[in-house]
């Protein structure tokens, strides 16, 4: 990645023209001048984010996402701008961290989550991710010094977007590629951001109701773990201030609130037990669980966390019983019933897995996760019109998800309908960003259509994609 990441996301923000009107900005022959307006840093995030989904490891779990995002959104309406529009991410990386990327594009890492004790202290994560943004910290590096050469610059960047991933040393690389003293000083400025970060986070989360005490206790569990990270990176090359003056800092700044105790939220210990079933080694992570999850209030995320061990496992009937248990228990937690559905088809049981899939979408109707997996099962159960019939439902109320769009695609495949087979794949990849990869779906779609219709919207599409716009093509 390095240097190129760097480089990449400069030529987008000074040549692509999707961000906006540059042609009012000073000469870019030196990145001093650089200003970044919101439409740039939209763009510097979207080219980001098609970046990570072809290099990170993402969580697509909807149940997770939803937890995240809500949570996300509380805190942005209590930030600093909550005009910006963020999007928030889990990664599959056992590294406790997290990062951002300007224009609102927030990435958490499920180890990050993991660490955590409860809600309070991921709020504190995530509004410390909310404010780098809030505060314009990127922008502000890129233009605190005029002696940033376009390819020392190339390198904070770099730098600076891969130490806030699981490349930490590569990350130290790319910044060490630019003289020591420009290191020291851009360092400098970017752990002052740090500290600014930790400020105006811990005023976030108490401004969305979060006991803004558990920043510390946060700090403190981190710095254990920070130990394994630091590893042979000098202090000189580290973001984040030392742990114990940020932990002092974050404990003086809460102690003007009342610190009262952090109620259990089930949902959080449910969310936090079903990414440590997923993590690791099966064995390990049903250790994780009976360990961390052993001294909470409601002991039903402890089991969830355990049948979903259990299945990876292959102890489907003790699974079984186990989510049975908690379904009789708790009948309106959808996420028992989407796992239960989960373990029939697991085991090929495909028309039981269809009706417990409808009875969650009974309890969440509107659910496009229910939707899409219904569809899919009732594909692999060989319903075929009654998937088609489904998909294309949930298409007219959502008619920018890929994901739509490629369950349609196989949909039509099982249909050996390989012209709109072809076009839907191809509607997928570019909603995704993929335009290459759309316009070679789209190059393999024209054999089959042989009609001049057919002809006619393929031209459609085609066009629409090089104009990087997409309208909803209409599929039989």
């Amino acid at each position: 990645m390095g240097k190129r990441l760097g480089f990449a996301l400069l030529a987008l923000l000074s040549a692509n023209p999707a961000v906006g009107n540059l042609g009012d900005l000073p000469n870019l022959g030196h990145p001093s001048a650089l200003v970044m307006s919101r439409a740039q840093q939209t763009a510097f995030g979207k080219a980001f984010l098609v970046h990570a989904l072809k290099t990170y490891r993402f969580v697509h779990n909807p149940d997770a996402l939803a937890f995240v995002r809500a949570l996300g959104r509380r805190l942005v309406a209590a930030s600093f701008d909550p005009q910006i529009d963020f999007h928030f991410y889990i990664l599959k990386n056992p590294v406790v961290n997290a990062f951002s990327v300007p224009g609102g594009y927030v990435f958490i890492n499920t180890g990050a989550i993991i660490a955590a004790r409860n809600e309070d202290e991921l709020a504190a994560v995530m509004s410390h991710e909310i404010s780098h943004d809030t505060q314009r910290h990127i922008p502000r590096l890129i233009a605190l010094s005029h002696k940033l050469s376009w390819a020392a610059l190339a390198g904070v960047l770099a730098g600076a977007l891969l130490m806030g991933t699981s490349q930490f040393e590569g990350g130290a690389a790319a910044m060490s590629l630019s003289s020591a003293g420009l290191a020291n000083e851009t360092l400098k400025h970017r752990r002052g951001y740090e500290s600014e970060a930790d400020h105006f986070g811990l005023r976030t989360m108490a401004r969305a109701g979060f006991n803004p005490h558990a920043m510390a206790a946060f700090f403190r569990r981190l710095k254990t773990y920070d130990r394994f990270m630091s590893v042979n990176v000098p202090e000189s090359w580290r973001t984040h201030p030392a742990t114990d003056i940020r932990i002092a800092e974050a404990e003086n700044l809460a102690a003007r609130y009342p610190n009262p105790p952090i109620p259990d939220r089930p949902s959080f210990d449910r969310f936090q037990a079903a990414l440590m079933a997923r993590e690791g080694s099966p064995y390990t992570a049903a250790a994780r669980i009976a360990h961390e999850l052993r001294g909470r209030h409601d002991p039903s995320a402890r089991r969830y966390g355990e049948a979903l061990a259990d299945m990876r496992l292959g102890r489907f009937t003790k699974a079984r019983h186990q989510l049975g248990a908690l379904i009789a228990a708790s009948p309106r937690v959808v996420a028992y019933r989407m796992t239960l559905a989960e373990l029939w088809r697991d085991t090929g049981h495909l028309r039981a897995a269809v009706a417990v899939l409808r009875e969650a979408r009974a309890l969440r109707p509107h659910s496009l996760w229910i939707g899409v997996l219904t569809a899919r099962t009732l594909l692999d159960a060989g319903d075929i019109a009654a998937a088609h019939r489904l998909i294309k439902r949930l298409i007219e109320r959502a008619p920018y998800r890929p994901d739509l769009y490629r369950t349609l695609a196989h949909i039509y495949g099982r249909r050996h309908d390989y012209l709109h087979a072809h076009e839907a794949l191809a509607e997928s990849l570019f909603l995704e960003g993929d335009g290459q990869g759309a316009a070679a779906e789209l190059r393999l779609a024209a054999p089959f259509a042989t009609q001049p219709a057919a002809r006619a919207r393929l031209k459609t599409l085609t066009v629409a994609f090089k104009e990087g716009w997409t309208a909803p093509p209409t599929f039989p």
